[in-house]
């Protein structure tokens, strides 16, 4: 069949439909160019470029520095040991209300909360009739003695008769001390169902609310108050970690909640003894509050304590430090005149002030023990990006 037969429209358009057929097959039809041929430069990176892309790294070099050894305590934040407690009432009952929230501050005598007293009363009022019914019998059985002694002294009375009335005014007497005695108890269980802070301070948590139950011990607290003036790390540690730490000992305090303060502090208070059941003993460290934001107390943080003596050190800021585990981790060196990467394996040591001590030698990963790498001051590390940089990696340093 002719094209023209078609139709004079399909006629014009068929040689563009047979020029679109032909370049849909032609990469399959094995024809190619090398590259260059039409004058183009290889990208780098590309197989034909022979290299890799330079990644631009920055870096900054190792420094002496003095350190002495830490040891690492786990703690949470807490006020004082004098200055913190937490509130329960002393007497059984329901709680008709909670006077105080969470931040505000508090006097000492204070009212926090108040439980239901109307069995209290109740008492109260009892005690207070049966100390009027003793005192009234009391009182009669003094005017009996006067009476009977008075006529003993004319010869009327017997003996007898004396000494039975002043028995009854010493039973009279007993009766009456025992009857104030439990009105005083009543009256002061009446006074503690209002429940009073024992301290000045905030209040930092609250437990129980308007209408729950407590049973008048300290298993159910109704409020805690704390100083957070003043603040220390607790820690539970070992008995070895125990031994190192000495009070007056400086320490550099990290918190999770607040990872831009690094906060000092001193070593307030070794236990001298551990558990038995489970070996651990509690250090206090003393924090110095600074002009930044206190810790929340509660939240979880870890001092580094110094022990022994100031020796001298290679140091690397922390954030080169990669692919930790234990007390190992991976730098990447900043190549030389190759301007490539190379992967080091140190050893962690003494953190402080945003750095990490790195023991040398090190031993530059995948070469097993044949390529040893002294880390000293002045040679660079890679600080940004750390991840992703090989061995061999070609890189564009820049300075820190």
């Amino acid at each position: 069949m002719r094209l023209a037969s078609l139709g004079p429209r399909f006629a014009a358009l068929a040689p563009a439909l047979v020029s679109a057929l032909l370049a849909s097959v032609a990469p399959g039809l094995g024809c190619r160019r090398a590259p260059g041929d039409d004058g183009e430069t290889p990208v780098a990176g590309s197989p034909a470029s022979g290299g890799n892309i330079a990644r631009r790294v920055r870096c900054a070099p190792a420094r002496a520095r003095e350190l002495r050894d830490a040891v690492e305590i786990q703690g949470t934040i807490a006020p004082l040991p004098d200055r913190d407690a937490q509130i329960a009432a002393q007497v059984a009952g329901r709680i008709l209300r909670v006077l105080v929230r969470e931040g505000d501050h508090v006097r000492r005598g204070q009212p926090l909360a108040r439980i239901d007293d109307a069995a209290l009363r109740d008492q109260a009022n009892q005690a207070a009739a049966q100390l009027a019914r003793v005192h009234a019998e009391s009182t009669l059985a003094a005017t009996s003695r006067a009476r009977v002694a008075r006529v003993f002294e004319r010869g009327i009375a017997a003996r007898q008769e004396l000494d039975d009335a002043v028995a009854r005014v010493s039973t009279a007497e007993a009766g009456e001390a025992e009857a104030r005695a439990s009105a005083e108890i009543v009256r002061r269980q009446l006074d503690r169902a209002t429940v009073r802070s024992p301290l000045g301070g905030v209040v930092l948590r609250v437990f129980r609310k308007s209408g729950e139950l407590v049973d008048g011990t300290a298993a159910s607290p109704i409020v805690e108050v704390g100083d957070p003036s003043s603040l220390e790390l607790v820690g539970t540690v070992t008995a070895a970690v125990l031994i190192q730490s000495k009070v007056g000992a400086p320490a550099t305090i990290e918190v999770p909640a607040l990872p831009t303060e690094r906060l000092s502090g001193i070593v307030a208070a070794v236990s001298p003894a551990v558990d038995r059941a489970t070996g651990l003993g509690t250090v206090r460290v003393s924090i110095v509050l600074g002009p930044g934001p206190a810790p929340p107390v509660g939240v979880t943080a870890t001092a580094r304590v110094a022990v022994g003596r100031t020796r001298s050190a290679t140091v690397v800021p922390s954030q080169a430090l990669r692919a930790a585990i234990g007390s190992s981790a991976e730098i990447v060196l900043c190549g030389g005149a190759d301007q490539r990467a190379r992967v080091a394996r140190v050893l962690r040591g003494v953190v402080a002030g945003g750095e990490t001590e790195v023991t040398a030698p090190a031993i530059a990963a995948g070469d097993g023990d044949a390529g040893v790498t002294p880390i000293a001051p002045g040679t660079l590390v890679a600080v940004e990006p750390v991840l992703g940089l090989g061995d061999g990696d070609r890189i564009d340093i820049v300075h820190d």
